[in-house]
């Protein structure tokens, strides 16, 4: 038993000594050779092998890729490496984990390369890389909050591009109000990104806006006045007594007498006159403009139809001496503009703005003898959301005015039942009510026979019907039959949803 277990560390030490004589020798034969430090650059590498004798050819494969920003990616090479090189760090930064595995991280938004050699110098394996925002947080987001659209989102030079089709212009804004988010992350060393946007709304976006502007005003001017003229004689002496009270009423219109009285029998008293102005004017004035503007989604549409005035604004002396003028010329009449968004088929944003104006004699006054007019507007901006075919009062105006004035003679005008012939009253008043209603409709483009205009049906009257019947137009009886190509067949109008 001893026996057998002394033979075995004999057996074993045989052997180590046999192996490491073997290893001298192998030594001491690489030894006698010419002595290698080694290559000093990787074109050293490729040109001598280490194994003399023995050529090897190494195919490069080339590759792309994305990381995204602040994120890592790993790279596997079955064949094992020897080096990696970034051309730029700053971008990506290259860990090697194993002998084949390299862990590359993305640092900022930009591009760069590497290339990975393996243990013989051998260029494996180029690979280009992008570093871009990760947009796997904004798909989910967009999945989330807009479900039903195909939406592709990518990024390019830290910027966002949207593409894809989308049900409506409301989705195609949840879309973009969501990347704007995503565009607040801080990228160091790359410029703040902007959002593209190239996707397709599949819905209607054409919008006709109506808007209905209608105002009544009404006014009431009563006015009444008395005027006393009297002339008394006390021996030598002449007496006036004159009251221009009444001169406050119109002249020429309305109720006018006068009354006279001349004493012929003797007295102090030797003349009275009166005269009585009585006026009652009442007025209406209607104003409807109804302007239609179509636009499409998103775009901002505006309509005038008026003119301008001059509008003095500067009076000055040139170099010369002589007197100049200057004018700025002002818009007047029915506008109309608005912004339509259509967030569906039955909701649409509106941003509106529509005045009707005219130059006005009221408030306005004269500079150097020249007339400087001034501006009735009535105007409405406002933000409104409304469905497809519905309507809305967006401004409204009630307006009641009264002006009552008094005069008269002094001391007499407050005597109770004769001081109404010595004092005069003056009334006005004002009533004015204002309505603007707008109705949005989603529209779609039609043939041009389908469409009628003011022209349609009318015929310039003929010299004899013009001379002997002083008509401008052509006057069809309610037994003529309409001309049969002129027909409408089925329904007609605006073409509305």
């Amino acid at each position: 038993m001893d026996a057998k277990m002394l033979s075995r560390p004999t057996k074993a030490l045989a052997l180590s000594t046999g192996l490491a004589l073997a290893a001298l020798v192998g030594v001491s034969a690489s030894l006698s050779g010419p002595a290698y430090a080694g290559p000093r650059s990787y074109a050293d590498i490729r040109s001598i092998s280490p194994q003399a004798g023995i050529t090897r050819t190494v195919n490069t494969t080339k590759k792309s890729m994305l990381i995204p920003f602040g994120k890592s990616s790993t790279i596997e090479l079955p064949g094992g490496m020897m080096d990696v090189i970034v051309s730029n760090p700053n971008i990506v930064d290259a860990i090697i984990h194993t002998q084949n595995r390299v862990l590359l991280v993305g640092k900022q938004p930009g591009q760069t390369n590497a290339f990975f050699y393996d243990i013989n110098g051998n260029e494996v394996l180029e690979l280009e890389i992008r570093v871009e925002r990760d947009m796997a947080g904004l798909e989910a987001l967009i999945s989330q909050h807009a479900p039903g659209n195909n939406v592709s989102v990518k990024s390019f030079n830290n910027n966002i591009l949207l593409s894809g089709e989308v049900e409506n212009a409301g989705a195609s804004k949840v879309v973009v109000d969501l990347a704007t988010l995503w565009l607040g992350e801080t990228t160091p060393g790359a410029a703040p990104g902007e959002i593209t946007n190239i996707m397709t709304v599949l819905g209607n976006e054409q919008v006709m806006l109506k808007v209905r502007i209608i105002e009544m005003q009404r006014s009431v001017t009563k006015q009444l006045g008395i005027d006393f003229n009297a002339l008394a004689q006390v021996g030598d002496a002449s007496f006036g007594l004159l009251s221009n009270i009444g001169a406050g009423v119109g002249a020429g219109a309305g109720f006018g007498g006068n009354l006279a009285w001349t004493n012929s029998g003797g007295g102090a008293l030797r003349s009275l006159t009166a005269n009585l102005q009585a006026l009652e004017r009442v007025g209406l004035v209607r104003t409807l403009a109804e302007p239609v503007l179509t636009a499409i989604s998103g775009e901002t549409a505006n309509f005038l139809s008026g003119g301008e005035f001059p509008v003095l604004t500067n009076v000055f002396i040139d170099a010369q001496g002589r007197l100049q003028r200057e004018f700025e010329y002002r818009s007047f009449g029915v506008s109309l503009g608005f912004t339509p968004i259509v967030l569906s088929e039955g909701r649409i944003s509106l941003n509106i703005s529509t005045e009707v104006s005219e130059p006005t004699t009221e408030g306005a006054f004269e500079v150097n003898g020249a007339e400087v007019l001034a501006i009735r507007k009535r105007l409405a901006n406002t933000v409104v959301e409304l469905p497809a075919g519905g309507s809305m009062v967006i401004a409204g105006l009630i307006r009641e005015e009264n002006r009552l004035s008094s005069s008269g003679t002094p001391g007499v005008k407050d005597i109770p039942g004769i001081g109404a012939l010595f004092r005069s009253r003056n009334s006005e008043t004002t009533e004015s009510e204002l309505v603007v209603i707008v109705t949005p409709y989603l529209v779609k483009p039609t043939h041009p026979d389908k469409l009628q205009t003011p022209l349609d049906g009318f015929i310039p009257a003929n010299d004899r019907e013009a001379a002997l019947l002083g008509r401008l137009n052509k006057v069809y009886g309610k037994n003529v039959k309409p001309d049969p190509k002129q027909r409408l067949f089925g329904p007609f109008g605006h073409v509305v949803d």
